[in-house]
């Protein structure tokens, strides 16, 4: 892989996230206080969709630097772990990306009664920043490139 190459699948990934925030946007409502259990499903759903696209960058970023990640179990964790030891993810980003992925881990083994609001609300209220902060943290770790 080119790093032009690289440049335009993280750039597909982000304008793909950013469709998934826009949808988002449409179904989440920050002034209200409560949603239907089929408005939290959905945007409990937006976020994980989100999250993947977030993952999705990381991994070409790691193909990149020739640090494939294997399937396996625990492939989600080391795909983390390695782009905050290569410097894509700063520790605060890491520890925000981590909690989306415990999120969604939660959230498919879970009815989405069993899920708190509020636990998918601070989720949402946070996912436009942690996209933008991504994107920003990606383009600059591929200046250094």
């Amino acid at each position: 892989m080119t790093i032009d190459e690289l440049k335009k699948n993280c750039e597909d990934e982000f304008k793909n996230i950013d469709i998934i925030l826009q949808h988002m946007r449409s179904v989440y409502d920050k002034s209200k206080q409560e949603h239907t259990i089929a408005e939290q499903a959905s945007i409990a759903t937006f976020i994980i969709n989100i999250y993947g696209g977030i993952e999705k960058v990381l991994k070409q970023m790691l193909v990149y630097d020739k640090l494939d990640i294997k399937d396996s179990p625990g492939w989600h964790e080391t795909l983390l772990k390695k782009a905050g030891e290569i410097g894509i993810l700063p520790p605060d980003l890491f520890q925000t990306l981590s909690n989306y992925l415990a999120f969604r881990n939660y959230f498919i083994y879970n009815y989405i009664f069993n899920i708190e609001w509020d636990d998918i609300r601070s989720l949402a209220d946070a996912v436009d920043e942690t996209a933008a902060r991504l994107r920003r943290e990606v383009d600059e770790y591929i200046q250094t490139i």
